[in-house]
């Protein structure tokens, strides 16, 4: 378990990266070139890695009996980055992944809670994501300083100027 945890806290820095650097590409080329260049560049290197792992094994790498979800989730992954390329340069990389988590975190609640309605955990995962979507309003709001008391200057004794705050 510990090292899924870890494979999990390494997969968060690396979508934080990654959307770091799509963003940063999104700027110079735009979101959807930037979502193409990805996914090409993606698909290069898991073609290479699945070859490899399928000349290992003996197995075919042809996607010939992939599931509906293997479609979708490919489509879905196209929208995200394309989205994410858009919206990085106009929030900033900790604004948009704060969003992003956030969204992550109700849509996983929702999904639970389908999978898994009768679990008596779904109160436990709404107060969770409630307590994260609260953190992340907190953290973006833009609340003006406190203003700082006037400075009056004040004659004192003998005529010398003082400061009084």
């Amino acid at each position: 378990m510990m090292l899924a945890i870890a494979l999990a806290l390494l997969n968060g820095g690396m979508i934080a990266l990654s959307r770091t650097l799509n963003g940063a590409l999104g700027r110079k080329v735009g979101a959807v070139r930037s979502s193409f260049w990805n996914h090409s560049v993606g698909f290069a290197f898991m073609s290479l890695v699945v070859l490899g792992a399928s000349l290992l094994t003996g197995t075919s790498p042809l996607p010939i009996s992939a599931p509906l979800t293997a479609w979708l989730g490919g489509v879905v992954g196209v929208i995200f980055v394309a989205i994410n390329s858009y919206v990085i340069v106009r929030l900033g990389a900790s604004r948009t992944t704060s969003f992003v988590v956030g969204a992550q975190m109700l849509t996983g609640v929702a999904i639970s809670s389908i999978a898994y309605p009768l679990d008596g955990r779904f109160a436990l995962r709404l107060a969770g994501a409630g307590i994260v979507i609260a953190g992340i309003a907190l953290a973006n709001s833009r609340r003006e300083p406190a203003a700082a008391a006037p400075v009056e200057p004040v004659t004192g004794a003998g005529g010398n100027e003082t400061v009084r705050v």
